[in-house]
């Protein structure tokens, strides 16, 4: 196998068919992203969000069979890649994985890092993961095990939470309200060191408000619609708790849970789910194209679970991080 790294949009069309039969094969309402959301991460002058991506193609015969993809951190983490390799499901089995796991090797030590992180499907509830011998063969170990849930919008239950007394929630899409930025940016570094790690080691994130504007420039260059919402602390004026779903303007059948977090001094007054079903409401009525919502929680996650299964999600698949350090 020939692997090549992916510079431009032709190669990268190519990239993405690949990618799109694997994600088909593999996975109940999880597409790959577009092509159209990939192609600004070819532009290094748009905004990265704190991630670069980088594409590289696995070739036989003048064939692209396999794919992988290495993510690195821009901002913090910066001894740390993550990466996500796939075969063509007729392909496998033929040393093509491990061909295309060696160059993402080479790539993340030749740009420095020490550590990558592979995140890896299994079935629920009981599965190895296909790629588990690979990954223990070049010293890799599984650190945090989490479990995908799904939700069919359109049999949701319909819930009547109450907003707790001294709290208001604000909602917006694409961009927050001046006023919460820099709320909502002290929560996204909380949401590296409040959720749970298990024996992942990543350090934890800076963010400011200048990185959350960032955030949302990035996600809007792709093409990805951000339905948000707070719950605020009236008397205070802080950003209690935060919650946001992704949906990608191109493929809106699809929607993904991005992050949800509640101070800890703001805990036990049920803001997680009130923010949570009121952003529910607002995607409903603003995307009625989206059927589906992933989301993904720790195993060990119990409170955020429950939350999940109030509100209708059921698991379809283990997503283990493994971690390599070299």
């Amino acid at each position: 196998m020939k692997v090549e790294q992916v510079e431009d949009p032709v190669a990268l069309k190519d990239w993405q068919a690949v990618a799109a039969l694997c994600w088909d094969h593999d996975h109940v309402a999880l597409p790959a992203d577009t092509l159209e959301e990939r192609l600004p991460s070819l532009d290094p002058a748009l905004p990265d969000g704190g991630e670069r991506t980088e594409f590289f193609l696995g070739v036989v015969d003048r064939r692209a069979v396999g794919v992988a993809e290495v993510n690195f951190p821009t901002v913090d983490n910066l001894k740390a890649a993550s990466s996500r390799v796939q075969v063509l499901p007729d392909e496998r089995r033929q040393g093509f994985g491990a061909a295309l796991l060696a160059a993402v090797l080479d790539r993340v030590e030749a740009a420095g890092r020490s550590r990558v992180f592979f995140e890896v499907p299994s079935a629920y509830p009981a599965g190895v993961p296909a790629a588990a011998p690979l990954l223990r063969s070049v010293g890799a170990r599984p650190v945090l095990k989490e479990v995908r849930r799904l939700l069919d919008l359109t049999e949701q239950p319909t819930l009547d939470v109450p907003v707790a007394e001294g709290y208001c929630v604000m909602q917006w899409v694409d961009e927050a309200p001046d006023e919460l930025v820099d709320g909502l940016a002290y929560l996204c570094a909380r949401m590296s060191t409040d959720a749970p790690q298990e024996e992942m080691e990543w350090e934890p994130e800076i963010w400011d408000g200048a990185r959350y504007r960032e955030k949302e420039a990035a996600a809007m260059a792709r093409g990805r619609i951000r339905y948000a919402a707070a719950a605020v602390h009236v008397a205070s004026g802080e950003v209690a708790a935060m919650t946001d779903i992704g949906v990608s303007r191109h493929l809106p059948e699809v929607a993904y849970q991005w992050d949800t977090i509640v101070m800890p001094e703001h805990r036990g007054h049920g803001l997680g789910l009130a923010i949570k079903t009121r952003n529910h409401d607002l995607l409903a009525a603003s995307s009625p194209e989206s059927r589906w919502l992933n989301t993904w929680n720790a195993e060990v996650n119990t409170h955020m679970i429950a939350i999940n299964q109030t509100l209708g999600f059921r698991p379809v698949e283990y997503w283990t991080e493994w971690q390599l350090d070299r």
